[in-house]
């Protein structure tokens, strides 16, 4: 495997999980040119998060919610909380009264307001609900298509996107595009029909949907995209691929 590869994919480790494999700014590019990358690293953090959701189940006497309460835990020790962050500015800037510059001038600030607040709570309420709402052993399917698809929303976000500015979501906006999404979208696709069956294809199409309307949003809201919308595509698509799953 070429030596720029295998560098590719631990800085995808590093750059969304908070496993020390290491991470520089020299390796982000070439993330950035392989963002398929992203599917690969979702699969191995639902299988993470699920196989302990697993390993829970045999744990005499425990609920529902406090075996959800610990399978979310679990996730979110792996993946840190920087795109939760994202989610938070995003909605502090689409509640923001004023201008296009305002808005952005919000999502910068590094203080977290009532809007973002919100967003980040409701968005918590509808993934536990969501996980208790899923039967503890399909949890670890549900966690690894569910994380495939919050990754794939990244890409599509960052593929389908225009940079409000220069810095870290252009870095990924401009060196990603439409072959970048198609073939993560085929990865996607591959892990979602492997843990439901055909039925898992149905599990990515909110998502996309969702990420969809995210870029046409920022793009009304903020004049683009930046990192902290990339960052909310994640928690968002991983709560609405939940959901849908919950329905199966």
């Amino acid at each position: 495997m070429p030596q720029r590869l295998l560098d590719s994919i631990r800085s995808g480790f590093g750059f969304l999980t908070t496993i020390p494999v290491g991470f520089n700014e020299a390796a982000l590019d070439s993330l950035a040119k392989r963002m398929w990358i992203f599917i690969l690293v979702g699969a191995a953090i639902g299988l993470f998060a699920g196989g302990i959701s697993y390993v829970l189940t045999f744990i005499p006497h425990m609920s529902d919610f406090v075996h959800a309460a610990l399978t979310l835990v679990a996730l979110y020790a792996l993946t840190g909380f920087i795109h939760l962050d994202g989610l938070a500015d995003v909605g502090d800037g689409l509640l923001k009264h004023g201008t296009m510059q305002e808005r952005l001038r919000v999502i910068k600030d590094p203080y977290i307001g009532v809007g973002g607040i919100a967003f980040c709570v409701l968005s918590f309420l509808l993934l536990f609900a969501a996980v208790v709402s899923i039967k503890s052993t399909a949890l670890l399917p549900a966690l690894i298509t569910a994380e495939v698809a919050a990754k794939l929303s990244m890409v599509e976000v960052a593929s389908l996107g225009k940079a409000t500015h220069q810095g870290l979501g252009s870095r990924f906006a401009e060196n990603s595009g439409l072959l970048i999404f198609v073939v993560a979208l085929l990865l996607a696709a591959l892990v979602a029909v492997l843990c439901f069956g055909v039925r898992g294809l149905l599990v990515l199409l909110p998502p996309l949907a969702l990420s969809l309307g995210l870029v046409k949003l920022a793009n009304m809201a903020f004049g683009g995209i930046n990192g902290d919308v990339i960052g909310s595509s994640n928690e968002l698509g991983r709560l609405i691929a939940l959901v849908a799953i919950s329905f199966l």
